[in-house]
């Protein structure tokens, strides 16, 4: 793998990593079923210093002390797709919405994270571990 590229459905605000993914997963964070206006998000974590933005995203800012922080939600405001966030539980990471990326034919994610507030009729994958709420703890 290596080169991580993606956009917004507009095509407004664009990105690339050229760098291996730090992680792969599933969240299903209240925030991120909101966000996303379905039952989880999947995600890919990129060090921040590899990754590139080109164009402006509007942000919003979420904060709680059960995600660690502020989480710094980027979207394009042309469109309103969601792209990537930057998090206080995760510095030097930005987690970039998979679905915004131009190949999605490699993603397997590795684990899940925020399980206690999965919908009920999302079963946990067997061989993939399911964090109760995020990584830290």
């Amino acid at each position: 793998m290596g080169k991580l590229d993606g956009r917004c459905l507009c095509g407004a605000v664009s990105y690339r990593a050229d760098a291996d993914p730090v992680f792969t997963a599933i969240c299903h964070c209240k925030n991120c079923q909101r966000q996303t206006g379905t039952a989880f998000s999947l995600v890919v974590g990129v060090r921040e210093e590899d990754f590139e933005l080109d164009g402006e995203p509007a942000v919003f800012t979420t904060a709680g002390e059960d995600h660690g922080g502020e989480t710094r939600r980027h979207f394009c405001s042309a469109c309103g797709s969601p792209l990537l966030s930057t998090s206080d539980a995760l510095p030097g990471i930005v987690i970039v919405k998979a679905g915004t990326l131009d190949d999605v034919s490699w993603l397997q994610p590795q684990l899940e994270v925020w399980g206690e507030q999965a919908q009920p009729w999302i079963q946990p994958a067997d061989g993939r571990p399911r964090l109760p709420r995020d990584a830290s703890g």
